[in-house]
């Protein structure tokens, strides 16, 4: 069985002539910054080339400069702009019980405390203090929940289904 490929990055820019690129991180640093000096993806959808992530090292918030095993020019590193980095899912860090990865959750099903369908995860989106789900409802609205515990009952990622707490608004 193949393995799964999760984006933790995306190449946006070059940086220098020595081949370096500037990546936006789909994770927190601290776990994007553990797959130094390990194997990683680049990925366009109908191509992949397996690589040594030599180097990151945060420049902005979520943002990295990054240098890669076999790309010492910049020629050589403007071939991969606009492509992912992947990861097999299984070099993930684990996470704790009410913890979640995006790709995690996004597709689950919600429901309220009633069991009524609400709809599905479509995106999450990162306020800073915490995140909120996009739920989008069969009818095609949006409906915005905070993924905290007061309204979010319970994460059940082995199911892909949420339990919501009932809101007046929709």
């Amino acid at each position: 069985m193949k393995e799964r490929h999760v984006e933790i990055g995306k190449i946006y820019t070059t940086f220098g002539l020595k081949g370096d690129v500037k990546v936006y991180i789909y994770t927190e640093d601290d776990v994007f910054d553990s797959f130094q000096g390990k194997q990683v993806w680049i990925e366009d959808g109908s191509s992949s080339l397996k690589v040594k992530l030599k180097s990151a090292k945060l420049s902005k918030k979520k943002n990295f400069l990054v240098k890669l095993e076999g790309f010492d020019s910049v020629n050589k590193s403007k071939r991969i702009v606009g492509k992912k980095i992947t990861v097999e899912e299984n070099e993930l860090p684990s996470v704790g019980k009410d913890e979640y990865y995006f790709y995690q959750v996004v597709g689950m099903e919600v429901y309220d405390e009633d069991e009524k369908y609400v709809g599905k995860i479509e995106d999450v989106i990162q306020t800073g203090s915490n995140d909120v789900f996009v739920v989008k409802s069969e009818k095609g609205d949006e409906v915005l929940i905070p993924s905290i515990k007061d309204y979010v009952l319970n994460l059940d990622k082995a199911h892909s289904k949420i339990k919501i707490k009932k809101m007046i608004w929709y």
